[in-house]
Parts: C-alpha cells; sequence; structure tokens
C-alpha cells in the first residue's frame, strides 16, 4: 500500500496555490478545472474556458457538430497546461518518489490498487478544496466541472469520478455529454468488432474452399 500523505498534502498546497491563479485570471470563462495525467505517476493541472473551446473547436474541428463533445473533454486540446505545471515541481516530486517506492515484482492487483490509491488522493485534494470554497470564490460553481481525465480513458470510467466530484446542478449539465461520448465508443467498437468477426468469417470460407 502506498504512503500517499506527503503527496497529498503537497499537492492539495500547489493546486490551492495554482488554481487561485487560474481562477482569479480567466473567472467564469472556465468550465472545467482538475488534473490531467498522461503515463504511470505524473500529472498536470487541467482547465479549459470557452473561449479557448471555442478557437480549439473552429481551428482543429472545423466546427464539425459530431466532434464537439471531443474538442470540449480532451485535455490534449486544452491550451497553457504545461504553463502551470510550474507550480507543481513539488508535486512532480513526489510523484517521482511514490513510483520509486513501488515493488517492482508486484502482483497485478497490488498494482491496481496502488494505481487506484493515487487516483483517489488526487480526488480527496479536489474535494477538499470544493468544501474550502475555492471554486466558488469569484466565479460560479455549478459552471464549474471538477475532473480528473487520462489520456485514452474510457469516458463512462471518467464520468463515473466526475459524479464523485460534483453537485447535481454540475452534473445534469454534463450528463449528455459523457452519454454521448460513451454511445459513440461503443458504436466505434461495435463496429470494429462486426468488421473482425468478418474477415474471420472470409478466412474461414476461404479456408473451407481451399481444402
Amino acid at each position: 500500500m502506498l504512503d500517499t500523505k506527503n503527496f497529498e498534502k503537497t499537492l492539495y498546497q500547489d493546486t490551492k496555490k495554482a488554481f487561485k491563479n487560474i481562477i482569479q485570471k480567466y473567472g467564469n470563462d472556465l468550465y472545467v478545472m482538475g488534473f490531467y495525467h498522461t503515463v504511470s505517476y505524473s500529472l498536470l493541472p487541467m482547465f479549459n474556458t470557452l473561449s479557448d473551446l471555442k478557437k480549439v473547436f473552429e481551428a482543429e474541428y472545423n466546427n464539425d457538430v459530431s466532434s464537439f463533445y471531443m474538442a470540449k473533454w480532451n485535455p490534449e486540446d486544452y491550451p497553457m497546461l504545461e504553463d502551470y505545471s510550474e507550480y507543481f515541481d513539488e508535486t512532480t516530486l513526489e510523484c517521482q518518489k511514490l513510483e520509486d517506492s513501488i515493488d517492482l515484482f508486484q502482483s497485478d492487483i497490488e498494482a491496481m490498487d496502488n494505481w487506484h490509491q493515487w487516483l483517489t488522493t488526487m480526488e480527496k485534494v479536489l474535494i477538499q478544496l470544493d468544501a474550502e470554497g475555492i471554486f466558488s470564490n469569484g466565479i460560479e460553481r455549478e459552471k464549474i466541472t471538477l475532473a480528473i481525465l487520462a489520456y485514452d480513458e474510457e469516458e463512462s470510467i471518467q464520468f463515473k469520478r466526475i459524479k464523485r466530484l460534483n453537485p447535481p446542478t454540475v452534473l445534469a449539465q454534463i450528463q449528455a455529454d459523457f452519454e454521448a461520448m460513451v454511445s459513440e465508443r461503443e458504436k466505434c467498437e461495435q463496429e470494429a468488432l462486426n468488421a473482425f468477426n468478418q474477415k474471420v468469417q472470409h478466412y474461414y470460407i476461404y479456408a473451407i474452399h481451399k481444402v
């Protein structure tokens, strides 16, 4: 089991400082705040504004309505995340310490438990800051979605986490977004499965005829 006490304390301090500056600078133009983790035990402060969403949607997605949810919830399209990473230098060091403390020969179950513990600590920090009112100080809380997003993570998993971080007023506004993304993923996976099954069937028929 990971010892996340120092990580939690440091993440709380760094996040509070960074997010206060972000909120002060962007105000009610913000619509999402939280953390983005890419590979292993690493994270970046994550946020986006409605203004930047509009720019990205036009420039990168050609205002294609079918891709709007991707533009809205894909942190790789959020600008300026790296600009605020300097606030998290101490957190990065704590992440590295946690990763270095992990047994290289741990079981898959232990690895999954450690991973969930790390993510849960991030949740605890956001929940604590929310309880302290940082996301309602100078901005409208019901317009901010707190989230912890990951590269190539299924939307259904993301939304389960988001449900734990936000009040019903926020969830009511974004539920349709995630339902649409989940449905689109399921559709794509089914199409891929059908294509695979069709290839297998053709190969089987070809093999029979060849015999």
